[in-house]
């Protein structure tokens, strides 16, 4: 049986999205997105991502807003299929053997053998430094997804392979990556004038290893495997 959302309590708010967008209010300056460590021209990663693409009331959403935000310079619009919420990376392709690779699948479906799906809202519109991005919650289930990845990822490739810090994780779908060094209050007026636009309530069944490689500005992601959570 497919799981179905479960409509969240919107008398209590969402505190997670209040937070984010107060943080992104403080933002300066937005950065490039594109300048990250470890990136050289034709590298590609292993990523733990969950794929959004499919659920078809949040591109709507994700549209509306780049329709709004077209005009904005220095942004590069995600594509609809490419809606995703990053977990963690497990390492860059040329780091791990295809036999580690596997074994971390076979790990992380070990840990998550018995995760329930998760009910979230995608939205208001936020963003980052380098982004313009859609609030995800609650968070804390998918801290627990994450925490099950690491630790999975830990045990296979040791945990010097974990260099971020679980605490600094904040779920979220990204809409448009920054790709200039630029004053922030523009594109968070912008982003203000649409954070009236409802969130869209969803169900999260799988997270996907996929290999990750840029293409100009724009990932591109293919599905090595899926694991799937308890519906």
């Amino acid at each position: 049986m497919t799981a179905q959302p479960e409509a969240l309590d919107h008398d209590y708010g969402r505190p997670w999205a209040e937070q984010e967008w107060t943080q992104f209010q403080q933002v300066q300056g937005m950065v490039n997105h594109w300048d990250r460590p470890g990136w050289t021209p034709g590298r590609r990663s292993y990523h733990w991502l969950v794929m959004l693409g499919h659920v078809r009331a949040l591109t709507a959403l994700a549209t509306r807003c780049q329709e709004q935000l077209r005009d904005l310079p220095n942004l590069d619009l995600v594509p609809a299929v490419g809606l995703h919420i990053t977990m963690q990376r497990l390492a860059f392709t040329d780091e791990v053997s295809p036999d580690v690779v596997a074994a971390a699948v076979n790990e992380v479906r070990r840990r998550c053998a018995d995760f329930p799906a998760i009910p979230v809202e995608v939205g208001p519109l936020a963003g980052s430094p380098g982004a313009v991005r859609l609030s995800v919650g609650p968070p804390e289930p998918l801290r627990g997804l994450r925490h099950l990845i690491r630790e999975s990822i830990a045990e296979v490739c040791g945990p010097a392979a974990l260099p971020e810090r679980a605490s600094r994780f904040v779920p979220h779908v990204s809409i448009a990556y920054h790709n200039t060094p630029a004053d922030a209050r523009p594109l968070i007026q912008r982003a203000a004038s649409l954070r009236h636009l409802p969130p869209v309530a969803t169900v999260i069944q799988s997270v996907d290893l996929v290999e990750l490689r840029r293409d100009g500005h724009q990932y591109i992601t293919s599905k090595l495997a899926e694991v799937l959570f308890l519906s």
